[in-house]
């Protein structure tokens, strides 16, 4: 006949023990995580906000205007599934988090400084605008939808956010 195992009971202490260890084996992660979480949230939002320019709309036009007037926007690159073309002048793109920074997912911005004619293709179309040339614009894209404004704070001289037009190397 087999003998039967006797399970000792754990002692109070011992179940204090292992509650705090069960604690520590789930808290200690989640601050780390959430730490993690809360600066990246910040550096998010402080991104959006140094790429957000206010300025009046870009005079918009169509598909049939832009083609009727023999328009150009010959250079381009996609940027965070962003097709972005320009006649003239130089680009600088970043990738913001939706909603200022607070959202998930991500939209591509990008600042010109003189693009004449801009033509922007996302999932949800086609858009086309005409700051002029000289015109400083800034494209933004959240939601897949085309936005532009003629100011930009992009100059060539010190800056270092984003990237620039890998087409122009």
């Amino acid at each position: 006949m087999a003998k039967r195992r006797i399970r000792q009971r754990r002692t109070t202490g011992e179940k204090v023990v292992i509650a705090i260890a069960g604690l520590c084996a789930v808290a200690l992660p989640a601050w780390l995580m959430g730490g993690t979480f809360l600066k990246e949230r910040a550096e998010n939002i402080a991104l959006a906000r140094d790429w957000s320019v206010d300025g009046r709309p870009c005079p918009q036009i169509t598909r049939a205007q832009f083609d009727a007037r023999g328009l150009k926007a010959q250079k381009g690159l996609i940027y965070e599934d962003v097709k972005i073309y320009r006649q003239f002048g130089h680009l600088s793109c970043s990738s913001i988090a939706n909603d200022g920074g607070t959202g998930l997912g991500v939209y591509a911005v990008c600042q010109f400084t003189g693009p004449n004619v801009l033509r922007v293709v996302t999932r949800a179309g086609e858009w086309f605008f005409e700051p002029g040339i000289g015109q400083p614009a800034t494209v933004a894209t959240p939601h897949g939808e085309a936005h532009c404004v003629m100011a930009s704070n992009f100059t060539l001289t010190g800056d270092r956010r984003g990237v620039g037009d890998p087409m122009d190397r």
